[in-house]
């Protein structure tokens, strides 16, 4: 849950109790003193001097001063050194900085550093703002005590340009993400592909969205058995959740298609028993494209989009497939199953194929393929496959504006043979070599012709067991963040 951070710009009318101050190695020079009390200055000084890598990015000063009759806390962000001062710096310094103004009980903190001091750099601002958002969330729905704290009020002393319009953006923004993150860290009992519809339901009605649910009944009608046959062994049914914004008149949609395997046993190829239970993670993709169409209507963006999401809960029951079963996907492809726990690219064959069904142009899926993207990549930088590199750069640099890191692998031809059956069309696993590769060009395979398509494999990415920058334990909501920024680009 989100604890409430109050955003505005500083007047002379804010009361501060602390002060958080943002500084590259370059910035000390561009200081305007004349904000500071002589006391604050001569402590800041005298800290500066001793510190003297004040500025490596993750470094924290805590200093108390006097001013007028009262105590007042600082607090010194370090944000890098030269083009290392990046807005994913001051981002992290936010998250961090008020994680520390919680525990020291600030309510009003003034945040300053030279460079919103410039009036072309709202995107700084932003970086701050949504730093803020992010640090302050945490997830204690279900803990009988509770960390009970105040509002945050927290003001801007800037110059940006337009500074107000920036910190609603990133309000609206961080609201998406923090709305993932709670679909993301609800358990399996609580959001099944029920829940996320009737959630969509309500986004959907909030911000005049069109929407379609497809329930079992619906996926059986339009022969999408590849989805059915992940969710046979559940006794929560599939379900195929269709938002659509128009913010572009009669110009193409893009697509944002997510996975959305409420909770993932591993069907019969169960999982082993520890880290099961972080399965209920494995519907990131989905909440993410949610949020994202969410925050892209809140922005009222000129872009025409969808969000598809491919829910399904994987359980090895009685009516549960089978190793071995061959399935018929939507497209009329046959795919034999080499293990029930390569699911995800099951239920997103039928959701890219209907998105394209649905006229979308250009199509980009999310999902917690596989773990062996944390063995390529760890689990700071997310996986690309594509058939566009121009799509996949726009990705890149979508993410880059906001702190999330992707790196593209190659889809050589040579890869597609793993994927090939004896018996079906497709396999739906290649086995251990290239894994993260095979699983997104089996995805591939459901695109149509002349459609340029993008996934992203967040398996490494989607969740974290320890709280630091801007992630807080549980689900990270990555991607939301770079999904509304590409339909920004």
């Amino acid at each position: 849950m989100l604890n409430k951070v109050n955003l505005q710009v500083a007047d002379a009318q804010f009361k501060e109790e602390g002060v958080a101050l943002f500084l590259c190695k370059e910035c000390p020079k561009f200081l305007d003193r004349k904000i500071f009390s002589d006391e604050a200055m001569f402590m800041l000084d005298g800290y500066l001097a001793k510190e003297e890598e004040f500025y490596k990015p993750g470094k924290m000063g805590i200093l108390t001063y006097r001013e007028g009759e009262g105590v007042k806390q600082m607090l010194v962000l370090g944000c890098g050194e030269g083009k290392e001062c990046s807005p994913r710096n001051f981002r992290n310094g936010a998250a961090n900085a008020i994680r520390k103004l919680k525990e020291l009980k600030v309510q009003g903190v003034k945040v300053m550093a030279p460079i919103i001091a410039k009036p072309d750099k709202g995107h700084y601002l932003e970086a701050l703002a949504q730093g803020f958002f992010l640090g302050a969330y945490t997830f204690d729905k279900y803990q009988e005590k509770k960390d009970e704290v105040a509002d945050i009020n927290v003001a801007f002393v800037t110059k940006v340009e337009d500074a107000a319009e920036v910190l609603v953006k990133a309000e609206k923004l961080e609201a998406g993400v923090c709305l993932a993150r709670d679909l993301i860290n609800e358990p399996g009992n609580v959001v099944y592909p029920e829940v996320l519809a009737e959630c969509a339901k309500k986004i959907a009605q909030d911000g005049n969205l069109e929407i379609e649910i497809l329930d079992e009944k619906k996926l059986q009608e339009k022969n999408m058995l590849s989805i059915l046959a992940v969710g046979q062994g559940s006794a929560h049914k599939p379900r195929m959740i269709v938002l659509k914004y128009n913010g572009a008149g009669q110009e193409p949609y893009t697509a944002y298609v997510g996975k959305g395997i409420t909770f993932d046993s591993g069907g019969i190829s169960i999982k082993p028993t520890e880290g099961m239970g972080e399965m209920k993670d494995d519907m990131s993709g989905a909440a993410d494209v949610l949020a994202a169409i969410r925050v892209v209507a809140d922005l009222k963006l000129k872009v025409n989009l969808m969000a598809v999401l491919a829910c399904a809960e994987n359980m090895p029951g009685g009516n549960a497939q089978r190793p071995g079963d061959i399935v018929r996907a939507a497209n009329g492809k046959t795919i034999e199953v080499i293990t029930t726990d390569a699911e995800g690219r099951m239920v997103l064959a039928d959701a890219v194929w209907y998105a394209c069904r649905l006229g979308a142009k250009r199509v980009v899926d999310i999902a917690t393929l596989t773990g062996a993207a944390i063995i390529a990549l760890g689990n700071d930088v997310a996986a690309i496959i594509a058939n566009d590199d121009a799509l996949a750069q726009d990705i890149v640099k979508a993410g880059k504006l906001v702190g999330e890191s992707y790196w593209q692998l190659p889809s050589f031809k040579e890869y597609k043979e793993l994927i090939k059956s004896q018996v079906a069309d497709l396999k739906n696993s290649g086995g251990r070599a290239a894994g993260t590769i095979t699983g997104g060009l089996f995805i591939g395979e459901f695109i149509d012709k002349g459609v340029q398509w993008a996934h992203l494999d967040i398996g490494g990415t989607a969740s974290v067991t320890k709280a630091g920058d801007c992630k807080s334990y549980g689900g990270t909501a990555f991607g939301v963040a770079t999904l509304v920024k590409l339909a920004e680009l």
